[in-house]
């Protein structure tokens, strides 16, 4: 889907009704559908947490002519001495490499920083190269080999206001 003529992403708050389509999104890459509904359903509900996570989570949508293409989560914690986590981000393949997981990480800064939320880690697996420098692009650090973290999320708004580099 790079078709120069698609509709512009969107991100907007996740409502019950979008968990169907999230479940999908990260089942196609492990777990059923059946788990990822009952694992997104529940933390959307609030019923479901992380370890060491604590009251208040967002989880934000990217749609796309109506379509959900990605999202989202994140909630607070006392995880590694965080104050948040970034829980789960995820964007449908074919829609990948066109900024959507750097609106989506931008977005959900600014829902930390909206909670007094500084300190910010995230799981990543080693060998998830990818993701890895997603977030490094975003000033994410290295916290131990398999979390990163963000001593404060305010660097994510600076590096998406950066300008580009020359190509």
């Amino acid at each position: 889907m790079r078709d120069a003529d698609a509709m512009p992403v969107t991100i907007r708050p996740a409502e019950a009704s979008d968990v169907p389509a999230m479940a999908a999104i990260r089942a196609r890459e492990w777990e059923s559908q059946e788990y990822w509904e009952r694992r997104i359903g529940g933390y959307l509900a609030g019923n479901l947490g992380a370890q060491h996570a604590l009251p208040g989570h967002a989880v934000f949508v990217a749609v796309e002519d109506g379509a959900i293409v990605g999202f989202v989560a994140g909630h607070h914690t006392t995880r590694h001495g965080c104050d948040g986590e970034l829980e789960w981000i995820d964007v449908v393949a074919e829609y990948r490499r066109r900024g959507i997981a750097g609106k989506l990480i931008v977005e959900m800064a600014g829902w930390f920083i909206g909670e007094k939320i500084s300190r910010v880690c995230i799981d990543v697996q080693p060998k998830n190269l990818v993701a890895r420098a997603l977030y490094a692009k975003f000033g994410a650090q290295p916290l131990n080999p398999h979390w990163l973290f963000w001593e404060d999320i305010h660097a994510v708004i600076a590096a998406a206001n950066r300008p580009a580099a020359p190509k």
